[in-house]
C-alpha cells in the first residue's frame, strides 16, 4: 500500500516570494516612472540604483561582480542613445 501523492507540491521559495510580494502594493512594486527611458538622466539614475543594491549584497564576491558587471555594461553601452 503505497501513500496518496499530495495533491499541490510545495515549493518553500516560491510560497515565501508570492508572501513577500503580496504585503506590497503593485504600484510600489513596478513604479512605471522609474522603468521609462525618457530623460537624459534616466540611465544615470539606473546606473547609480543599481550600484547600491550591489552594495546590499552581503557576499564579497557577489558584489564585486555585480558592481564590476554594472560598470563594464555601462562603459560598453555608452554612445547607445534611446
Amino acid at each position: 500500500f503505497f501513500p496518496r501523492p499530495p495533491t499541490a507540491v510545495h515549493h518553500p521559495i516560491r510560497s515565501f516570494h508570492n508572501k513577500a510580494q503580496s504585503s506590497i502594493p503593485y504600484s510600489r512594486r513596478f513604479n512605471q516612472a522609474n522603468t521609462s527611458m525618457s530623460s537624459p538622466q534616466a540611465p544615470i539614475s539606473l546606473f547609480r540604483s543599481l550600484l547600491r543594491e550591489a552594495n546590499k549584497v552581503d557576499n564579497y564576491n557577489f558584489r564585486h561582480y555585480a558592481i564590476r558587471r554594472t560598470r563594464a555594461g555601462f562603459a560598453a553601452n555608452r554612445e547607445m542613445t534611446g
